[in-house]
């Protein structure tokens, strides 16, 4: 069940004449120093009846500013007290919580007792200290990209968040400096990102869903449209450039491109299009999932066999490493435990077969990479497509080859293809679906 709304009144207030001066000033430069921003805001955040595209009320929760995925909530009675330009990077800031969604990954993560970093080290998770690592985050970038000024109580530390850098990773190190008793410079009194008082961090920027339309917050959380915020994340990618005349800020670039085109695992991928082809195996709640027993969590396991027959072929040529097959092996481990395929086999091939294993326990993948996979020669698939279609049982339900496609490509197969490409590029791959490996 959602948490109970706040009382919280956000009536739009009459601006006072010299506010309004202001208003119409803030956004006339934001348009000029940051136009993608203010695309951003007029078309989606914008979700209320009212004169101005925030919502403005004394009773803003974060004391300056604030949003709730929905609408920016502007505090007028402390908000115009800073410069234009300061102005301009509030608004600015409030935007890019939007951008990442940040109100949306709050709320999902309001549960949550910790939280692990891409370095593998857990933290304890506290909302508090995630409003700050987003903080962090969003001034490193504002800051980097020269978009208006930042207010001198704005948290903003080099030594803890840089541009480009994501936000679990920025929390370990937010959560350390808090440890420690403050600020990595002594002597430097905390302050906090959206510039709400003189008075250190105050943790009301990023709202729960829902708050400035009166709905639930689970409700609110799901109507994100993600596919209209990519659509206008790359028309204010198109306005900044011009802005910029071909000079945009590389951090900001790579905030537009980590939006419209995110990387993700070449092992979630695949594991994707498994899941895709071949379906997977069924749940057993009588069966603990042993990943999460540690966690107090109470899930069910994996039963039962999931569909089809799986080959996956590993490129024995001089260009690829017996090291880098068998660490390719071993991270596919857990995206193969989790498809269970009736049928798994592994052929190993350059310019003719070595091995082929019928892999029926994961254990067996450890005895393949201990014994050695042969090869080195020239690369050529026919063998293995020969190989296949040779098989009894007919045509895989899905193929995965781990290489560089350095060789020839016969006539397409009859069944679904995926490359896991060690070249970490998809040119060259005249048919199948090419997954670029990355670390």
């Amino acid at each position: 069940m959602d948490d109970p709304k706040p009382n919280l009144n956000f009536k739009n207030v009459p601006l006072l004449p010299e506010h309004k001066k202001k208003w119409s000033d803030t956004m006339a430069l934001m348009a000029w120093m940051a136009p993608g921003f203010r695309h951003l805001w007029y078309r989606l955040l914008h979700n209320h009846d009212g004169e101005y595209t925030a919502l403005m009320t004394p009773e803003c929760p974060g004391g300056v500013a604030c949003t709730d995925g929905k609408n920016v909530i502007v505090n007028p009675d402390t908000y115009f007290e800073y410069s234009l330009n300061e102005r301009v990077f509030i608004a600015a800031h409030e935007v890019m919580h939007n951008v990442y969604d940040d109100p949306g990954l709050l709320w999902r993560m309001r549960n949550e007792t910790h939280i692990t970093t891409t370095d593998g080290k857990t933290f304890p998770y506290t909302s508090e200290t995630m409003q700050k690592a987003m903080d962090y985050r969003i001034n490193a970038l504002l800051v980097d990209s020269r978009i208006g000024a930042m207010p001198a109580d704005a948290l903003y530390d080099p030594k803890i968040a840089a541009a480009k850098e994501g936000v679990f990773d920025i929390y370990g190190k937010v959560y350390k400096q808090d440890q420690n008793g403050g600020p990595s410079e002594p002597g430097q009194k905390p302050g906090h990102g959206n510039a709400q008082g003189k008075n250190g961090f105050d943790p009301g920027g990023v709202q729960q869903p829902g708050i400035s339309t009166g709905q639930q917050p689970g409700q609110a959380a799901q109507q994100r449209n993600g596919q209209q915020w990519v659509m206008e994340v790359a028309q204010a990618k198109h306005l900044e450039q011009q802005r910029s005349q071909g000079k945009t800020p590389g951090s900001l670039l790579h905030m537009f491109d980590e939006i419209l085109d995110p990387k993700v695992l070449w092992t979630d991928h695949i594991d994707t299009i498994c899941k895709r082809v071949m379906g997977s195996g069924s749940y057993n709640w009588k069966k603990p999932d042993r990943r999460f027993i540690g966690r107090d969590l109470w899930l069910p396991g994996k039963g039962g066999k999931g569909a089809g027959w799986l080959v996956i072929w590993g490129d024995t040529s001089g260009s690829i490493s017996a090291t880098e097959i068998n660490r390719y092996l071993g991270e596919m481990r857990g995206m193969i435990e989790d498809a269970k395929p009736r049928r798994l086999t592994v052929i190993w091939c350059d310019a003719e077969i070595h091995h082929i294993d019928d892999i029926t326990d994961m254990m067996d993948l450890e005895l393949v990479k201990s014994r050695g996979v042969g090869g080195r020669g020239d690369t050529a698939i026919e063998p293995v497509f020969d190989w296949i279609a040779e098989n009894r049982d007919g045509p895989p339900d899905m193929f995965i080859g781990m290489t560089d496609g350095e060789f020839s490509f016969p006539a397409k197969p009859n069944y679904p293809i995926v490359w896991a490409s060690v070249a970490d590029t998809k040119r060259g791959f005249p048919y199948g679906e090419v997954v670029p490996i990355n670390t």
